[in-house]
């Protein structure tokens, strides 16, 4: 049985990039680091260099998840990324246009497909950034074991049925990007603090945690851990995500359930989905 794991290598508004492993296959999902340099040395700290990478898997258009940097490197190591057909235009536009070249693009749809020996269910999150913002349910098979990943980065709300993606997912990885009193004691404008806190911004450490409880609750058996990703430098910190949720997922009976922050600057921890010799 082979190991299926999940890294966020970068989780933050100043560039996000996960790896995830599974049979030999080495998928990243999103390589929003803004220099070519940065991300290399990012892949470096997992053990891993761009000639390792299978695809890329890009979630949305904000530059903080797909960068002109990370087109030109996959360019140049002939790494194919993976776009919502919803996304090329705008793609082409905005990100093709600033990169002196462009790696093998293939797109996706709603339905199921594979890189390798993971498979990737795309589905739509709400979230302002132009074209689609997407979230996955990562999945991988090892005889008669089959285990999941989703993930849902960047979403201003939780929205009717969509924690359904996530029931029964070995492990978990969400948005929990702020604190509402820190952000309403920012020193940013009231112009982007409302775009923070709207239905298609971001979503907050209690929003973040009554998800988690929607989706735990209908769930047959429960993740081997959540990780909390995107969290802001300004409205936020690792300790008080972690503290919120733990609490809220307490509350609800949840509490023998990991809770872990992602780093921001830096490799977080490998998780693991399924692991070798474990059934």
């Amino acid at each position: 049985m082979s190991d299926f794991s999940v890294r966020p290598l970068r989780s933050g508004s100043s560039g996000n990039l996960t790896l995830v492993e599974h049979a030999g296959t080495t998928l990243l999902v999103d390589a929003g680091l803004p220099s070519q340099r940065g991300l290399s040395s990012a892949l470096s700290d997992a053990g891993i260099t761009w000639d390792d990478v299978d695809a890329v898997l890009v979630s949305h258009l904000h530059g903080d998840h797909i960068h002109p940097s990370a087109v030109a490197c996959c360019a140049r190591h002939d790494v194919p990324i993976l776009l919502h057909e919803k996304n090329v235009r705008a793609f082409s536009r905005r990100i093709l246009s600033r990169s002196p070249a462009s790696g093998p693009l293939r797109t996706f749809g709603g339905e199921p497909f594979s890189v390798g020996s993971i498979g990737v269910a795309p589905f739509p999150v709400p979230h302002d950034a132009e074209g689609l913002t997407c979230g996955f349910l990562l999945s991988a098979r090892s005889g008669e074991r089959e285990a999941s990943v989703a993930m849902a980065t960047d979403l201003g709300t939780g929205g009717n049925g969509l924690f359904e993606r996530f029931i029964d997912s070995d492990l978990i990885l969400i948005e929990s990007n702020y604190d509402p009193a820190m952000l309403a004691g920012s020193h940013r404008n009231h112009i982007d603090r409302a775009r923070v806190d709207s239905d298609v911004g971001h979503l907050s450490n209690e929003q973040a945690g009554k998800f988690l409880v929607r989706a735990m609750q209908e769930s047959r058996r429960l993740p081997r851990a959540v990780i909390l990703c995107h969290l802001s430098a300004d409205h936020n910190t690792p300790a008080l995500a972690v503290a919120t949720v733990r609490e809220i997922l307490a509350g609800y009976g949840f509490g023998a359930v990991p809770v872990h922050a992602a780093r921001r600057n830096g490799p977080s921890p490998r998780f693991f989905a399924m692991e070798a010799g474990r059934r």
